[in-house]
């Protein structure tokens, strides 16, 4: 299917994912949500912003979920992260309590990239807007997990602006990023591939 250049005839008749083409890619989703955890625990943007650590670490899981086509990816892969990054003293999870939030983040952008999959005829500019829909998903479900959890939100502000509506706003936006840039770069690779098998 065009957009996702590792899937076509891999994942199995029955779509399992416990094909070995799926397996493969679950560890190299784990391995790349590791990486993206260990860059996010080492590197400060300060850019005080609420949300924007999503682009580090939404972006490299939704874009291997896109290439790979392994069903779970998103949720392994945001686990991964977040295990990574707390080992490291960051804080993407919010603390133990707020695993389950980035696992069930990674799931909403699981089913909504297998739902895309499914479609053969759909066309890429579809893939980018609904990518870009889950990432704005998966990083409000972040919001909603610093707002229940203990520790609440920090304090932001821009140009005077600040409050829930901000951040809100905040983590839509980068959640849009997060997504947007993933399924552009995941349809780029996909149409360059898909011109030299044509040759």
């Amino acid at each position: 299917m065009f957009g996702f250049p590792l899937t076509e005839r891999k994942t199995g008749t029955d779509g399992s994912i416990l094909t070995s083409q799926q397996l493969r890619m679950l560890a190299v989703s784990v391995a790349v949500g590791a990486a993206a955890g260990l860059f996010m625990g080492n590197m400060r943007l300060h850019l005080g912003l609420p949300g924007h650590k999503a682009v580090l670490w939404m972006t490299p899981v939704l874009l291997t979920r896109l290439l790979g086509g392994c069903k779970a990816g998103g949720t392994a892969g945001a686990l991964s992260a977040a295990f990574t990054a707390l080992a490291l003293g960051g804080r993407v999870a919010g603390g133990v309590l707020g695993l389950p939030f980035i696992g069930l983040a990674g799931a909403i952008c699981d089913t909504i990239i297998d739902a895309l999959e499914k479609r053969q005829d759909i066309s890429c500019v579809l893939i980018i807007l609904f990518v870009g829909i889950a990432g704005v998903s998966a990083n409000l479900l972040c919001l909603a997990k610093r707002l229940l959890l203990p520790v609440g939100p920090t304090p932001h502000s821009l140009l005077g602006l600040s409050g829930l509506w901000f951040e809100v706003v905040c983590y839509a936006f980068f959640g849009l990023i997060s997504g947007l840039l993933a399924a552009t770069v995941a349809c780029l690779i996909s149409g360059r591939r898909s011109k030299r098998a044509m040759k």
